[in-house]
């Protein structure tokens, strides 16, 4: 038996080989996910090249660091097929890893067998590759626990590497840990290895091989250029996209800011822009002594045009409508959009002439017949105005006012204009009477939640649901929010209907976890009204305690312009709830501040892209291009990515493509009463069950 000693220099060598060697390829499969197809696939490569490299260069490094009183030479195949063994396990065992979130328990056995295996064939692939005076005789008990060594250190190496959920730090650290842990069992399975072998010296004619000092020289020269190699390319690459995601970023600011005060349809501005407007108008005024008007414009017929040519058409009419009142105006004057065939005017007049002459212009227009494609269309408005400051020194009451004057108007027979006069709130009497059943519908248990599911992309399994409100009124039936909600938000009635909202999705939480779902999360808007309430977080808290909900399972939606509002008390409400356990959740992003900057400040969890970039996503290259930087940003912030209004199969498919975590919309069902979820589960179980959602998937939609 030969005696062995070792060098230390080349043990911390090869341990440092395997360290860098390791962490570059962890590095460059982190980059795989947020590349593009063909970036993809050279990370993906070169993650699994740089892990073999590193895996075989650490072990013949390590070869060499043992000294024995006989020569040694290596025999050039065996050596070549170690090394082909060390490149095929990595690269399979990393393209296991990284072939999609999640990154689940089947798939982190496989990596993890198929790299621990690949380490070990390499090693004593290698060790046969000896050539010397002597035979090797191995213990059986030691060459079992390098191979246990092996499986346990790297599966604990690559769960801690593609853990998911953390942020950037955690996922630095991570990484480092990981390599740290792989380089570990790379050396330890090496050196528990070789103590398994003795050498028995024999006086035989020595094969001719790739001597020590050949070895050295091609190990380390191949070895030290393909590891430099990579880090500059890494380093190079990260470079790149720190100054590419800069630049996104700016350039998404921009477009949302555009986005969020502007109309995406007609180009106008929006509510929250002309909020900002007749602020500066009421301020204007009040400096120079003078008037100005505000018409609450509304088309007529509208509805009629939607139904019968479709939403097409009705967007066109939207669009030629606001181009020709914006033919009738000067500089001074702003027009916007509402929503819907709703608009606003403002306009600097000071007599009742010019007020005149120029609504007589606008009406007149909108009288003239529409040609939109190949159809002939006829509608008209009706506009009520009010002036400041007789009619009120507030938005609010200016806005009122006009209301009350078109809905005058209305009344009337349409096609029209009207001044407010105070006699108008005796004859507009269906504003009252609905105001009277609102604030009586939750004492009337009229007020109900209906549930929208929210499927993982690409599996489709579900995962929770979206609270909606719903008001079952008496008389006209089902109403949706957008019929109640801003009159809730006016007259302070959302804070009784929010609260009561709350307990019921806990209730409803609790009733699921009874049936058997205790996985299942819901997902409950927050009002700006409700998020500034001073004891919204005892009204949260308490009913998770009183339906003993876990916090995880209940997530609370708030829009931008809330949690921006007032920031310092936004943050300080939403770093309770996240330090609670609730998951926060930014909602309709896109269309509120839309400061990404401001937002990575926020302890959100979650980013729910708005559903009017998601609407024509198949079309519109803009909000392609906007949609998909957003997921990359949000990614950087490790946001979960929520995409709600999904219709058609080509929307799900893009947007799995581009990253997103979870989907909601009418393609997979529209919100739904609780007893008629079992009817849902009923449907996807059977479409799991044929095996069709892929070739089927207008078949996911359901109507209940």
């Amino acid at each position: 038996m030969l005696h062995v000693s070792w060098d230390p220099v080349l043990i911390g060598i090869s341990f440092l080989v395997a360290f860098i060697a390791a962490f570059v390829s962890l590095d460059s499969a982190g980059k795989v996910a947020i590349s593009v197809r063909r970036e993809s696939t050279f990370w993906r490569l070169s993650g699994g090249i740089t892990l073999g490299m590193g895996i075989w260069s650490m072990h013949f490094i390590g070869m060499l660091a043992m000294k024995m009183s006989m020569p040694l030479n290596y025999h050039l195949p065996l050596t070549f097929l170690s090394f082909t063994i060390a490149l095929l396990a990595a690269s399979l065992a990393m393209h296991i890893a990284i072939s999609g979130p999640p990154f689940s328990r089947v798939r982190l056995i496989a990596a993890t067998l198929v790299l621990s295996m690949g380490m070990v064939a390499m090693h004593y692939v290698g060790m046969a590759a000896v050539i010397g005076h002597g035979v090797i005789v191995w213990n059986p008990g030691l060459v079992a626990l390098s191979v246990l060594i092996a499986v346990v250190a790297s599966g604990f190496g690559l769960r801690l590497a593609f853990s998911p959920h953390q942020n950037t730090r955690q996922t630095l650290l991570s990484r480092l840990a990981a390599a740290l842990i792989v380089a570990l069992a790379i050396s330890a399975m090496h050196y528990t290895g070789m103590s398994a072998a003795t050498f028995n010296h024999h006086s035989h004619a020595l094969h001719t091989g790739l001597s020590q000092g050949e070895l050295a020289i091609c190990v380390t020269g191949i070895t030290l250029v393909t590891l430099g190699m990579m880090l500059v390319i890494s380093m190079l690459d990260s470079q790149v996209r720190a100054s590419q995601l800069a630049e996104n970023l700016s350039h998404l600011n921009k477009k949302l800011t555009q986005q969020s005060h502007f109309d995406a349809l007609t180009g106008l501005p929006n509510r929250a822009q002309i909020d900002t407007c007749l602020l500066a108008f009421m301020e204007d005024t009040a400096l120079h002594q003078h008037r100005f008007v505000l018409a609450f414009i509304d088309l007529d017929r509208f509805k009629v045009v939607n139904d019968t040519w479709g939403h097409h058409i009705g967007d066109q009419l939207l669009v030629a409508s606001s181009q020709r009142i914006l033919a009738c105006l000067d500089d001074t004057m702003t027009l916007a959009r509402l929503g819907g065939d709703e608009f606003i005017l403002l306009m600097p007049e000071n007599d009742t002439e010019s007020i005149s002459t120029r609504m007589d212009r606008i009406t007149t227009a909108l009288r003239m017949p529409f040609s939109l494609s190949g159809h002939s269309i006829h509608v008209s408005l009706s506009a009520g105005l009010s002036v400041y400051p007789e009619h009120g020194t507030t938005t609010h009451e200016l806005r009122v006012k006009a209301d009350v004057a078109m809905y005058h108007v209305k009344q009337q027979g349409r096609d029209g204009w009207a001044i407010y006069q105070p006699e108008m709130e005796a004859i507009v009497t269906t504003a009252p009477a609905f105001l009277q059943d609102l604030s009586q519908a939750l004492a009337r248990n009229e007020f109900e939640l209906w549930y929208q599911p929210k499927y993982t992309a690409g599996n489709h399994t579900l995962t929770g649901f979206e609270a909606l409100l719903r008001w079952r009124h008496p008389e006209q039936g089902l109403l949706l929010p957008g019929a109640f909600l801003p009159t809730l938000e006016d007259t302070g009635l959302m804070l009784s209907v929010g609260k009561w909202v709350i307990q019921q999705a806990c209730s409803q939480l609790s009733q699921w976890t009874q049936q058997g779902h205790p996985d299942w999360s819901l997902a409950v808007n927050l009002s700006a009204t409700q998020f500034e309430q001073h004891d919204i977080v005892d009204i949260v808290c308490g009913a998770l305690a009183r339906y003993q909900i876990p916090p995880s399972r209940l997530t609370l939606e708030i829009t931008e312009s809330a949690a921006l509002k007032n920031p310092g008390r936004g943050i300080e409400i939403l770093n309770i709830f996240s330090a609670a356990g609730i998951t926060v959740s930014i909602d309709d992003f896109g269309t509120g501040y839309s400061n990404m900057l401001m937002l990575k400040s926020l302890p959100a969890r979650e980013l729910k892209i708005d559903r009017i970039f998601i609407k024509d996503i198949n079309e519109n290259n803009k909000n392609s291009k906007i949609v998909s930087t957003i997921i990359d940003i949000a990614h950087s912030m490790n946001l979960r990515v929520v995409a709600e209004g999904i219709e058609t199969p080509e929307q799900e498919r893009l947007l799995t493509q581009m990253g997103c975590a979870v989907l909601q919309g009418f393609l997979y069902a529209q919100p739904l009463p609780a007893q008629q979820i079992p009817a849902l589960l009923q449907r996807d179980s059977l479409i799991k069950q044929l095996n069709v959602v892929s070739c089927l998937p207008q078949q996911r939609s359901i109507t209940l």
